[in-house]
């Protein structure tokens, strides 16, 4: 009994103050406050901004007993949530650290907790069309629930058991196979390429950055439109401020360095450049002194003509 007490408070402690709930998916969801929300059989298990839990659907009738019997070498789920009338459940894992999903200045732990995710969900053969936002509500009595783990995981504990390969964390994802995390990825690297260039037409034309907020979260409401399972607007708002703030306070320092670059390139190419036709010139003269015409002279030393007379202007015969 202790356990599942403090199992369930890890849970109930981590959920979002205003969650999504309902008593019935058909007749759609609400937000209520948290106390009011924990009330209902459905609950919102993730912050929009957070992830403090990995859930997956498990929508066969032996989903309750198989993690007992069949799933070995599976890492343990916190919770196993089932419905007793037929059998089906979440296996609800709490990470240790909350994956931040809208930081665009360090999206490593966002693919690499997709990842992650993904063989998990594959070795529990879930259901790969559930979105994670509605979970049965670990607390509610009309679900029988399974307290198995009580400390959280940390994304390195769980992918220790998982086959997962340095590849598949480092896959850039496309839009056409985003899903869960990974639309995050998806919406955050689509759109920041964009918004690199497209931030130029918004400089020095008296144009606010609200404006070009409005304008990154239209390009990303737009690449979310493409998704089988949608991120929720506030997800996408906040992806999309990330991408505004972080390219329009680079924007001025990213365009000096370019121009900076442009500048050394210059240089050294000009001074490649000089070096090659201080010798050409050196040749040009020797081949002047042995009776070449400079039509010749130019010809040999692959520059024009007008070159040539340039540079013998005043050297003697």
């Amino acid at each position: 009994m202790q356990q599942l007490s403090l199992g369930l408070e890890q849970f109930t402690g981590n959920l979002p103050n205003k969650p999504y709930c309902s008593d019935n998916m058909d007749f759609g969801l609400q937000i209520l406050p948290k106390h009011l929300a924990l009330l209902k059989r459905y609950i919102q298990p993730n912050h929009p901004y957070y992830t403090h839990f990995f859930v997956f659907d498990l929508d066969y009738p032996t989903a309750c007993t198989d993690f007992f019997y069949s799933m070995v070498g599976v890492p343990t789920p916190n919770l196993i949530v089932g419905n007793p009338e037929n059998g089906h459940a979440h296996y609800i894992y709490q990470l240790a650290t909350p994956i931040y999903q809208t930081n665009a200045s360090n999206d490593k732990p966002i693919k690499y907790a997709n990842a992650v995710y993904l063989a998990l969900r594959e070795a529990l053969n879930a259901d790969i069309n559930y979105s994670g936002l509605i979970a049965k509500n670990a607390v509610h009595s009309s679900w029988r629930t399974y307290a198995l783990r009580e400390q959280p995981y940390t994304l390195d504990q769980l992918s220790e058991r998982l086959d997962l390969t340095t590849r598949q964390i480092n896959k850039q994802i496309k839009v056409d196979e985003a899903v869960g995390l990974g639309r995050n990825c998806c919406v955050f690297h689509t759109v920041r390429h964009w918004a690199y260039v497209e931030v130029r037409q918004y400089r020095g034309r008296n144009k606010t950055f609200n404006q070009w907020l409005e304008s990154v979260i239209a390009q990303c409401c737009s690449i979310n439109a493409q998704f089988t399972d949608p991120l929720q607007y506030n997800e996408v708002k906040g992806i999309a401020k990330s991408i505004a703030r972080w390219v329009w306070k680079r924007d001025g320092y990213a365009y000096q360095e370019f121009i900076d670059r442009q500048t050394r390139k210059g240089q050294l190419g000009g001074k490649a450049k000089g070096d090659a036709y201080n010798s050409k010139r050196v040749q040009a003269v020797r081949l002047k002194a042995k009776g070449l015409n400079h039509t010749q002279i130019a010809k040999q030393l692959g520059v024009a003509r007008y070159t040539v007379i340039r540079w013998l202007d005043g050297v003697s015969q």
